[in-house]
């Protein structure tokens, strides 16, 4: 029940308006997937525009997810999986929202807890 990102390449990283926090979006071409991602500086110092990075998705931590770029946990708040999956989520408090178009079904399940692990490696 993982999901694999691979390729996912970050479109850009702005500033919110609040302070000290970026916006990051990311995107897989070839699983039609986006990621935008609220980070505090200090961790999205890591990533850069238009670096190519691979994204692990579980519902169970992640082996050598500790070795990655950037390895969290988060709460999901709403699951639609009506035409796309939409996952609307948190990582300590701040937003994340991942769309994956034509998800399968192992990868709807993955969210079926409240819980789930991300790595960008």
């Amino acid at each position: 029940m993982v999901i694999r990102l691979k390729d996912t390449v970050i479109e850009s990283v702005d500033d919110t308006e609040t302070r000290r926090l970026k916006l990051i979006k990311m995107s897989s071409k070839t699983d039609g997937a986006t990621i935008t991602l609220e980070l505090p500086e200090a961790l999205s110092g890591t990533l850069g525009l238009g670096e190519t990075v691979n994204v692990v998705i579980d519902s169970k931590e992640i082996v050598k997810g500790q070795d990655s770029k950037l390895y969290v946990e988060g709460s999901i708040f709403k699951k639609s999986d009506s035409d796309d999956l939409e996952i609307i989520g948190s990582i300590g408090g701040l937003r994340l929202v991942l769309t994956l178009a034509k998800a399968t079904p192992s990868q709807i399940k993955t969210f079926d807890s409240d819980k789930f692990f991300m790595a960008i490696k």
